[in-house]
């Protein structure tokens, strides 16, 4: 059981994954540029928990929806991953891992995100990075760092 650290907001993430064949995808969304927290950056369909949230995983469930029009149900959730802080901005992300049937295409809310991807988890495997600010993947896409970086290494086999 995990406690939430002092001061920090709660958040969650949908980890989307789909095996399509022999390989394994994950749904990768970026941020428009002009948001206030996290612009422009890579990561998971998701946001701070909301008043009306009874629990985090209905944040990731509601985030989803929101942002990417992809509705999730309690039969998909394959459980929670370490849940993973982003000192700078003061979140605590619980991000939890949702099995999919198919690769769907995503309906963007532009006002939340700019584009999204479905990525092999392979790939991302085989392109990381150490540097500076830790573990990252860099791809066609753009490079992903920091807290989804961190989740996605959780998914690498044998880490």
């Amino acid at each position: 059981m995990w406690v939430k650290p002092e001061g920090l907001k709660a958040a969650s993430v949908a980890v989307l994954i789909v095996r399509d064949q022999w390989q394994w995808w994950t749904l990768i969304i970026r941020r428009p540029s002009w948001m206030r927290e996290h612009p422009a950056q890579f990561g998971f369909p998701g946001g701070k928990r909301e008043p009306a949230d009874k629990t985090l995983w209905e944040t990731a469930q509601r985030e989803t929806a929101e942002e990417v029009g992809i509705s999730l149900k309690v039969s998909q959730c394959l459980g929670c991953l370490e849940p993973v802080v982003i000192p700078v901005t003061g979140y605590w992300i619980w991000p939890w891992l949702v099995g999919l049937s198919a690769r769907t295409e995503p309906d963007l809310n532009s006002g939340e995100v700019a584009e999204a991807r479905w990525i092999r988890l392979e790939e991302l495997w085989t392109v990381s990075r150490t540097g500076p600010l830790g573990i990252m993947y860099p791809t066609e896409f753009g490079t992903i760092w920091g807290a989804s970086a961190r989740i996605i290494g959780q998914l690498r086999p044998g880490m």
